[in-house]
């Protein structure tokens, strides 16, 4: 394998549940040694954003984990000097926390003024720059969930598309930072906001609406004629297995192609029909007339037929049953992943590029403090002060000494 472009960078991870965790996923997948820091109660009861679920071992590979209590004078030290050699910190805390712990920009760019510190918000710089948010509200807030759920019923999206994209926003602007440092040879801060990546999502509606001086309509609502302005047929299928289809004709050549497959020629011959305008006019009676076609086949041969007369389709699927999907399937769409005891597969980051390939280099951290003793002894800590450290209650990890047992 080529070299990865982050190789020899050194990230620092102060993450929990999804937005920290998966920019420094991004980063570690790219080459980077990301160190995960928990806190030693990790996985317990009273820290419910540290379970070893399948969200962790999901946005944790590629990473080194070690536990400590860095609200400890001893557990601030070791974050500091794992600062000291650092490229890059990502934090998202609630807001003022970092500066609590004596870990704040202004604090930490004293010991490293090189460092690019990446901070994950609920809001950037504003009245709400101190509310603390998570992501299905930031959906509500910006108005993703009004045009996603049907009407009077705001619906968050299916994934935590918000805080995986305020994540990918901030790698960007760390990038940047790097690209930055090249030239001035300092860091800077970069922060990401949740609710601000919600409302660049909803940007495209915003404008339309401005534009146009309409009331925003959800998405789920059909909208017909040519005022609506929507595509005539694009549309859940039924099919004959019980399955469904996603079936969208976005062009007058696609809709000719479309009846031929379908054994709907002479809807293809009506010239009321050619063009998405006079489509969408008669869109009730299309939808009947396709809703016949496709009952009457399988949902493969439905996805086949049309994929062959290159037209837009997509079969409806489950996160268990894509992972069936051939092109799912195909080498290099996934990576072999250790969920827990289950072995399984996961997405890479989505892009390729022809000069790398990106690998599972380690799978999460099965256990908090995985690679404490490790990563301290890489740090100069030697083997009586990690042990000390372990006997204070300040690190924990497999491998080393259980608190409160006798030294020898």
């Amino acid at each position: 394998m080529s070299r990865l472009p982050l190789e020899g960078m050194h990230v620092v991870e102060f993450g929990q549940i999804v937005a920290g965790p998966t920019a420094g996923l991004i980063l570690a997948d790219m080459g980077a040694d990301v160190i995960k820091v928990e806190p030693p109660d990790a996985g317990t009861p009273s820290r419910p954003n540290n379970q070893r679920n399948g969200s962790f071992f999901y946005f944790n590979r590629n990473k080194r984990g070690i536990a400590a209590n860095i609200a400890t004078p001893e557990g601030r030290e070791i974050a500091l000097r794992l600062l000291s050699r650092a490229d890059i910190l990502i934090e998202n805390m609630a807001p003022g926390t970092m500066d609590r712990l004596g870990l704040g920009y202004a604090q930490v760019r004293e010991h490293n003024p090189r460092l690019v510190y990446c901070s994950i918000k609920g809001y950037l710089s504003g009245p709400y720059q101190s509310r603390p948010l998570m992501d299905e509200p930031g959906q509500m807030a910006s108005g993703l969930a009004y045009m996603t759920g049907p009407p009077g019923q705001p619906l968050r999206a299916g994934a935590s598309v918000v805080d995986i994209g305020a994540a990918t926003y901030a790698v960007v602007g760390v990038l940047a930072a790097l690209l930055e440092r090249q030239t001035t040879g300092q860091g800077q801060h970069v922060t990401g906001g949740l609710f601000e990546t919600a409302l660049f999502y909803v940007g495209q509606h915003m404008s339309s609406a401005q534009l146009t001086g309409d009331t925003p309509v959800p998405m789920s609502v059909a909208r017909t004629g040519a005022k609506g302005g929507r595509t005539a047929v694009y549309d859940l299928f039924n099919c004959k297995d019980g399955k469904q289809v996603f079936i969208g004709i976005v062009s007058d050549n696609q809709w000719r192609r479309a009846c031929s497959v379908l054994g709907m020629e002479d809807l293809a011959a009506d010239p009321g029909l050619q063009h998405n305008a006079g489509r969408n006019l008669q869109r009730p009676m299309l939808l009947t007339r396709i809703a016949q076609a496709v009952a009457a086949r399988e949902s493969h041969e439905v996805v086949d037929l049309l994929a062959r007369a290159d037209v837009t389709v997509a079969p409806v699927h489950t996160p268990l049953s894509v992972l069936e999907d051939p092109h799912v399937a195909a080498e290099g769409r996934t990576l072999p992943a250790q969920i827990g005891n289950v072995t399984g597969r996961l997405p890479p980051l989505p892009y390729e590029s022809n000069a790398y390939r990106f690998s599972v280099r380690r799978h999460a951290p099965a256990e908090p403090g995985q690679h404490t003793g490790e990563v301290l002894l890489e740090l100069g800590y030697t083997a009586d002060e990690l042990e000390a450290l372990v006997h204070k209650g300040v690190v924990l990890g497999p491998g080393l000494p259980v608190r409160g047992e006798e030294r020898h």
